[in-house]
């Protein structure tokens, strides 16, 4: 009986490994990316944004750039897909925000600081081998006359 219950045991221990290896890799996703700049520039309803300081370099080249369809709305969501510089691919995303209610750390001159949510949804490239689908997105933007920028001290994390 005691040998039964230990070989139990023993059998169960071994399979713990495979369960967590084998769990979603979005269950706990880490976040590995960062950038800490970002820059727009607006063209009728479209907005341009350039991200810089991005790391790892590896996987972004050190920046990225964009362009979305601003919706004016105070809250909602939109897809963005992000194009790293030297070739290392795509990022596509599904991006959340919200009004929030005070102005954070943002400059003065802010209207508005927004709060982002998402998901990494596809992408391409080495940057793909490290932002991975299901990882999540998150971030705070601050939104002025001068356009849409991060909120000092913080980044846009991927």
């Amino acid at each position: 009986m005691r040998l039964r219950k230990t070989a139990l045991l023993l059998a169960a221990a071994t399979m713990l490994p495979i369960g967590i290896l084998a769990s979603p890799a979005s269950a706990a996703a880490p976040q590995p990316g960062q950038c800490t700049k970002l820059a727009t520039k607006a063209v009728g309803t479209k907005i341009n944004a350039t991200l810089s300081n991005c790391t790892p370099v590896a996987a972004t080249g050190g920046s990225g750039t964009g362009t979305f369809t601003s919706t004016g709305a105070p809250s909602g969501s939109l897809n963005i897909t992000i194009k790293w510089a030297a070739a290392k691919g795509t990022t596509k995303a599904n991006v959340k925000f919200g009004t929030q209610t005070s102005k954070g750390k943002c400059p003065t001159g802010t209207t508005k600081r927004l709060k982002i949510t998402g998901q990494v949804l596809s992408g391409t490239g080495v940057a793909f081998k490290t932002i991975q689908k299901g990882q999540p997105l998150s971030g705070s933007v601050c939104v002025g006359s001068k356009g849409y920028t991060l909120e000092p001290g913080t980044a846009l994390k991927f």
